[in-house]
């Protein structure tokens, strides 16, 4: 299936076309080993289970695990649309991508030194560190990501769904593995000494990735466009938004349903002190996640394929429904593994669908543009809701927390069915 982004290239620029078809198989294949590394040494790094039992090993306040998603959805959507700005303009975006990598696993060597001293300081001090560290981490991971999407566009010009699932999948895979090392390893020895060991594993796999960025075939973007200055790029943001069909109802419904992951960091904190569970379980659960994550991927990439993605978001609105729903229900322990299920699935509708609808539903040579406007739109949301949740834990009861997202579900499967734009591949 063609997407109608691709058609427009092929229409207006065959010969350009012509190049990017003769590097599609290395592309793919690059691009498919360096997710996978990396997946690998970011699943040690998870903002849902690593990081937050790091941070109550080091205080007690509930805000503060909050604060660690809340980090993350910050650093990782806030500067996408000054990242957009940075290649505006540019023919490549190959090199702006390594040299943000490079800085990305700077930042994970700085989480594992801290660990790795964490002896010399404070539990202040060290907390401090780390929610720094982790914020650097993730604003090199939002900066980079419209430059990213956009050569994906430009790169892989068929079955972009399945490309996401295969590409999730695969990472999946590997941070199955990798999961299994974090279980062995915060099973077997105390903190920080299990810490320590996984975040030096976690730096040594990410500097292996960069090197399959530097392989990447580019071809030049066809777009003559002239870099324009940053007050004019973002006065024209409400035009470009109303000039894209449906592209406002989208960024209202990504917003809704990234606030209903304002639990997903306490899930597993929860199931720990309610059932008194061993620390070993992170493990499990991080392994839950990454094995429904990367099924999931092929899942919602096949869909999206043959049914369009509207679809695929109505499911993920029912997701946190049942998230909401499973968490209140007191069943068990067993529930939360189901949890961690929906939430690999969930990840996995934004990682496979997001990208893919703003490449349906705008001109193929604003792609870094439009990735930057959606994303950044959403940053608020899904840097407060974190926050909310810890706080609504603060002053009621987990329980609490968890009837809150149950109704955003509820919310989010209307608002979704109802008004996000429906458009099928071509």
């Amino acid at each position: 299936m063609i997407s109608s982004d691709i058609q427009t290239l092929e229409q207006n620029f065959p010969e350009y076309m012509a190049k990017v078809k003769k590097n599609y198989g290395w592309n793919f294949l690059v691009i498919m080993l360096d997710s996978a590394f990396f997946t690998f040494s970011v699943t040690m790094l998870s903002q849902d289970t690593i990081i937050p039992y790091y941070i109550t090993q080091l205080t007690a306040v509930q805000f503060l695990i909050g604060l660690v998603p809340a980090l993350y959805f910050l650093g990782y959507y806030l500067p996408q649309l000054y990242g957009a700005y940075l290649v505006t303009g540019k023919p490549t975006r190959k090199g702006f991508i390594f040299w943000v990598a490079i800085f990305q696993r700077f930042c994970l060597l700085l989480i594992a030194l801290l660990t790795q001293f964490l002896g010399l300081l404070t539990a202040p001090q060290a907390l401090a560190l780390l929610l720094l560290a982790f914020a650097l981490y993730s604003f090199s991971s939002g900066l980079i990501m419209p430059a990213y999407n956009d050569f994906i566009s430009k790169t892989i010009i068929r079955r972009r769904g399945i490309f996401y699932g295969s590409m999730n999948g695969l990472g999946g895979l590997i941070g199955f593995g990798a999961s299994l090392v974090a279980t062995h390893y915060l099973g077997r020895f105390d903190f920080p000494e299990n810490l320590r060991i996984l975040f030096w594993i976690a730096f040594a796999a990410s500097f292996i990735s960069p090197f399959f960025i530097a392989a990447y075939r580019e071809v030049p973007s066809p777009f003559k466009r002239i870099p324009e200055p940053l007050g004019h790029f973002l006065k024209s943001i409400p035009a470009h938004v109303r000039s894209a069909p449906g592209f406002s109802r989208f960024m209202l419904v990504r917003a809704l349903l990234n606030l209903g992951l304002m639990a997903n960091a306490f899930y597993s904190v929860y199931a720990i002190s309610r059932y008194g569970l061993d620390e070993s379980v992170l493990g499990i659960l991080t392994m839950i996640i990454l094995i429904s994550q990367s099924a999931a991927g092929f899942i919602w990439g096949w869909m999206g394929d043959h049914f369009g993605f509207k679809v695929v978001y109505v499911i993920s609105a029912v997701m946190v429904l049942l998230m909401g729903v499973l968490a209140v229900s007191g069943a068990g322990a067993w529930v939360f593994y189901m949890i961690a299920g929906l939430i690999g699935a969930s990840y996995a509708v934004s990682r496979t669908a997001d990208a893919n609808m703003v490449f349906e539903l705008t001109p193929p040579d604003e792609t870094s543009r439009f990735v930057g406007i959606v994303n950044t739109f959403v940053a608020p949301v899904s840097t407060l809701g974190p926050l909310l949740g810890g706080l609504i834990v603060d002053l009621f009861t987990h329980q609490a927390l968890f009837w809150f997202v149950a109704v955003l579900g509820v919310a989010s499967i209307i608002l979704t069915a109802v008004y996000l734009p429906s458009r099928k591949p071509a």
